[in-house]
């Protein structure tokens, strides 16, 4: 848990600063759907320093603010695996040509992944807004408070001992 509270506060965190200052028509007019949309994700995850617990609640929030899945999808794939450290260490250990195959692949992947992802939904007709943060409807109040209050404790513990650990 010490390995994956630090980031996943800090996804939680960022989540919450996009939910209360991004503008929901904004999201949802870039990045909706389509082939821009879902470059337009890998353009913005590539570069960024996040890991995978981290950017699960972003792509949550920006689903929520109308991002298509798809596009999610290319994010949530595209980010952690290609990010500014991961390009270098690439870079320095297999060389340029190397690095520029591993970047094609991840963003062919991701690109093809996200669409069709988008084809499965328009297919079944499933509209991503109505199914994002339902689960916590047919949940009552006190088991969510109940479990809040228990796992903070456990994530303060484990980034307390992975801190003192020097991990």
């Amino acid at each position: 848990l010490g390995d994956i509270s630090y980031w996943l506060i800090i996804g939680i965190v960022l989540a919450g600063i996009i939910t209360y200052v991004v503008p929901e028509d904004l999201v949802g007019s870039h990045l909706g759907g389509g082939l821009v949309s879902m470059l337009l994700a890998l353009v913005v995850g590539i570069p960024l320093y996040i890991c995978a617990t981290a950017s699960t609640p972003l792509a949550a929030v920006l689903i929520a603010k109308g991002m298509s899945p798809g596009a999610a999808f290319v994010f949530l794939l595209a980010g952690p695996a290609t990010n500014a450290a991961t390009i270098t260490m690439v870079l320095k250990y297999l060389g340029r040509r190397s690095t520029g195959v591993y970047l094609a692949s991840i963003a062919v992947c991701a690109v093809v992944g996200g669409l069709l992802l988008d084809m499965v939904y328009s297919y079944l007709d499933i509209d991503a807004l109505s199914i994002v943060g339902s689960a916590s409807d047919v949940m009552p109040e006190e088991v969510k408070t109940g479990f809040a209050l228990l796992l903070l404790p456990l994530m303060a513990y484990g980034i307390y001992d992975h801190k003192k650990c020097g991990d």
